[in-house]
């Protein structure tokens, strides 16, 4: 297997095994693979009809599932070469992103890999109508936040273009000062940033601003991924401005996204503080995730 770093031009081929099986987990938009794959921490190899997806973050090689272009096909001959790829590099069989149809078939195909709960990873998924209106008495401290904002603040919402990048990292640099650690994962959004507005019309996606006094205070990045959901990839602003999270993230939607159904803000990554802020936005449902590891 023939593994290659993941670019701009892949995008044909990854759609080709996506979109089939419309799934609506964030990892598996082309954009996402592509925002974080870069220095070789996402490569893909198509083999006989099957998309391998083979990545590295620095706690050992994985995979996600295989995607099999005929689903009617060998799925478990397409997880033992997985299985063996990955075994020839020295490590154990794992596969996370399991979720839907793929979580279903890794059940009835492989009997010889242990599933589990990924609950960090879980996709929050909310109504649009809700993070708009913010109406409710779950949501009034949401309202409360805004209100506090606007009292003290003049604003304007923006639509991103690309030529706005720098003024995307200053926002993110401002936010990276007010963290105790610096962490790799952090430097890794400061790419994903840049792969994203770089390459927003090819890979359909939109950006929403807010200005504050001539100058961008806060940013987000989505995409649509069907007819009823948007996924939001990027949400910043400085923890310092009171409020302002509150009302990018309303204005987001509210521009940018009121014709679907439902926005995914993806996942927590087990997280305590930002658990605690996605629950807050009361979710309607999740996108449960699983992952797999071979046992023998």
């Amino acid at each position: 297997m023939l593994f290659k770093q993941i670019t701009l031009d892949m995008k044909p081929l990854v759609e080709k095994y996506t979109l089939p099986l419309a799934l609506s987990s964030s990892e598996h938009t082309f954009s996402n693979l592509l925002m974080w794959g870069g220095n070789g921490k996402i490569k893909l190899c198509e083999d006989s009809g099957v998309l391998y997806t083979l990545l590295d973050f620095g706690d050992g090689l994985f995979m996600f599932p295989p995607l099999i272009a005929d689903t009617n096909g060998d799925y478990a001959g397409a997880v033992k070469k997985a299985d063996d790829y990955l075994i020839s590099a020295g490590v154990q069989p794992f596969y996370r992103a399991l979720t839907g149809s793929l979580l279903a078939a890794f059940r009835a195909s492989c009997p010889n890999h242990v599933i589990e709960e990924d609950r960090n990873n879980y996709d929050y998924v909310y109504l649009a109508s809700d993070l708009i209106t913010l109406r409710g008495k779950a949501l009034h401290a949401k309202r409360n936040h805004i209100n506090k904002f606007t009292s003290r603040y003049s604003y304007e919402y923006v639509r991103l273009t690309k030529d706005m990048l720098d003024d995307c990292l200053a926002v993110y640099d401002e936010w990276l000062r007010g963290k105790k650690y610096v962490t790799a994962d952090m430097l890794c959004e400061r790419d994903a940033i840049i792969t994203a507005v770089t390459n927003m019309d090819e890979l359909s996606i939109k950006g929403g601003g807010i200005v504050i006094d001539g100058k961008l205070a806060a940013f987000s990045l989505g995409q649509r991924i069907s007819n009823e959901m948007a996924v939001i990839h990027i949400e910043k602003a400085p923890d310092s401005v009171d409020g302002l999270y509150t009302l990018i993230n309303q204005q987001f939607v509210e521009h940018e996204w009121a014709d679907v159904t439902y926005i995914n803000r993806e996942e927590d990554m087990g997280i305590e503080g930002m658990r605690k802020a996605k629950l807050s936005y009361r979710p309607v449902k999740f996108i449960e995730k699983y992952t797999a590891r071979r046992i023998r």
